[in-house]
């Protein structure tokens, strides 16, 4: 298959996690896709959006859409049995096999719960690989939060913790930042450090692991960033030398350091 070639995907369900917010199961067959990694989807006569793979087996993939412009804003409309069209997978993959042995920390914020859902899915089923899991989750308010089913599945196999932006009478847990969270755990400065979320989070959580003293090497980011192209070609998506589609998502972080923290690059 060309890297611009379309496959055709059917929706099968529609869950509406928020306001903004969809999730869709669609059955379609993809070439052997792998948790970090993402899709093109295509709207006829808007244009096309990068959405991650959030899960993927035997045929149907998981995607959850945020409704923030005119191709997102076609999968706020799409109904069970609609016909869609998408190409990939492209990027890279979260690189689990670097935890192994060790403390395995999954940090997420807002929407990037979507980019480490399927990374929780396959630790879980490969615990006896780690020697510790834990997944920190922050959402903005009671309304944001994803996947309350899954969190409720997650919470009984692994230490995973959710904190909120905004208090709320039905929410009964911590309140605050994801990085309240970060400073309360025991770290080990050996841990592997896997997180997804906007760029002023992932910042301020590094900032952290620097002074419990993780490696930077030890630190990987699936980065949040506007691509067009999905192949490398345009350009849209650079950072530094990097192309986010083709050499991302997922990046080792001392390798962009340098170039994360500078404003247009």
């Amino acid at each position: 298959m060309k890297p611009y070639d379309l496959t055709e995907g059917k929706i099968l369900k529609v869950y509406r996690e928020n306001y903004n917010t969809v999730t869709v199961n669609v059955e379609v067959n993809l070439n052997n896709p792998k948790p970090g990694q993402f899709v093109m989807f295509y709207a006829i006569g808007r244009g096309e959006a990068p959405i991650t793979i959030a899960d993927y087996r035997d045929g149907f993939m998981v995607n959850t859409i945020r409704i923030v412009g005119d191709v997102t804003g076609y999968f706020d409309r799409v109904r069970e049995g609609d016909v869609i069209h998408l190409r990939g997978p492209y990027g890279n993959l979260w690189p689990t096999n670097k935890a192994f042995g060790k403390d395995i920390i999954v940090v997420s914020g807002g929407l990037g719960l979507a980019a480490t859902r399927w990374l929780l899915e396959e630790v879980i089923k490969q615990k006896h690989r780690f020697k510790n899991v834990i997944s920190l989750y922050g959402a903005k308010s009671y309304d944001d939060i994803l996947y309350r089913e899954k969190i409720g599945e997650w919470e009984k196999e692994i230490d995973f913790r959710t904190i909120l932006n905004i208090k709320n009478e039905m929410w009964k847990g911590k309140v605050g930042l994801i990085t309240d969270l970060v400073k309360e755990i025991e770290i080990d400065k050996d841990s592997v450090v896997f997180m997804c979320g906007p760029d002023p989070m992932v910042n301020a959580v590094i900032e952290i692991l620097k002074s419990k003293d993780i490696k930077k090497e030890n630190i990987y980011v699936s980065l949040e960033r506007h691509m067009k192209c999905a192949v490398g070609t345009c350009g849209h998506c650079m950072i530094g030398p990097y192309f986010v589609c083709k050499d991302g998502p997922v990046f080792n972080y001392k390798d962009i350091e340098c170039f994360y923290t500078k404003k247009g690059v």
